[in-house]
């Protein structure tokens, strides 16, 4: 069990640095395998969760789309295909204010980007700002500037050396918890039920499904920098485009920021779920997983 360990302690990174209650006004989940009739894992899928005002008093319509920044580029091309109905479309992109245009993406991947593009080759998908169209009219900037995100992490006493031995020992209360390993079998079984070839990418499909392990690494969501500021930022810049006539909005972040951006949703702009829409992200099965838009060996 060692070695699943070791997945899990780089599925925990992958999740938070890229950066659920069954209640009326939240939804039920944002990531999950999804199962074919025998009950194997199909795909790994995430969500389109709309919120609407709580009092029902306007066309408002914010939609949370959980990203994950490595998978199939049919997945990318389906949201690319969504996107174009938002009035606006809010993204997450640690860069100047402002975001960036699609050729100077390029210069955005720094070692964090160098790591999930490591994933990609392994695990055969494509990286997310390869895939996306950037530069879409109705795209918005909703993120800190490198210089903020360092400023508030600064605040908070945060940095990457802190992360990196919050996910060593979030990983070895994991362990603790479990020490049989008898998790690891619930793991297993979904692997030896799909083909050789794609276990390890099922192993990591399951473990990104469990978002609550990010606040084991970052704390408190709404009080961190990763998470907490950077999604304050993008409410920020929702109610500054609500104010200017959108009723259309998706805000694009990585799917561990979508809890904490919920309670902000409910909280701030007394909204409530309406319904959850889903897509695959990564084929499990026999699925079309379509062609990328870039070739890696390019990078």
């Amino acid at each position: 069990m060692y070695a699943l360990s070791r997945i899990r302690f780089v599925t925990l990174g992958l999740l938070a640095l890229s950066c659920v209650a069954l209640a009326q006004d939240k939804a039920p989940e944002f990531a999950r395998v999804d199962h074919d009739a025998d009950e194997s894992p199909r795909a790994l899928q995430m969500s389109i969760a709309s919120y609407v005002p709580a009092a029902g008093d306007s066309l408002l319509q914010v939609d949370l789309v959980g990203a994950v920044h490595i998978g199939d580029p049919s997945y990318y091309a389906e949201l690319n295909d969504r996107f174009r109905d938002y009035d606006v479309l809010l993204y997450e992109l640690v860069a100047p204010t402002g975001g960036v245009s699609s050729n100077r993406l390029e210069k955005r991947k720094g070692i964090l980007s160098s790591t999930q593009i490591g994933m990609t080759r392994m695990l055969d998908l494509s990286f997310q700002l390869d895939e996306i169209s950037y530069d879409a009219a109705n795209f918005v900037h909703a993120d800190l500037s490198p210089e903020e995100l360092r400023a508030s992490m600064e605040e908070r006493g945060e940095s990457l050396y802190v992360y990196f031995w919050r996910i060593f020992f979030a990983t070895m209360n994991e362990y603790a918890k479990d020490p049989l390993g008898l998790r690891d079998m619930e793991l297993l079984s979904g692997m030896l039920a799909a083909d050789q070839e794609n276990s390890f990418k099922v192993m990591i499909a399951y473990e990104m499904t469990d978002l609550d392990s990010v606040e084991d690494v970052l704390g408190d969501d709404s009080s961190n920098a990763v998470i907490g500021a950077r999604n304050q930022r993008a409410v920020d810049v929702l109610r500054k485009e609500i104010a200017g006539g959108a009723t259309r909005i998706g805000i694009f972040y990585g799917v561990a920021h979508m809890p904490d951006l919920e309670e902000r949703l409910l909280d701030q702009l007394d909204m409530t779920w309406d319904s959850t829409d889903w897509v695959d992200a990564w084929q499990l099965g026999d699925g079309d997983r379509g062609e990328p838009r870039k070739s890696l060996d390019n990078l």
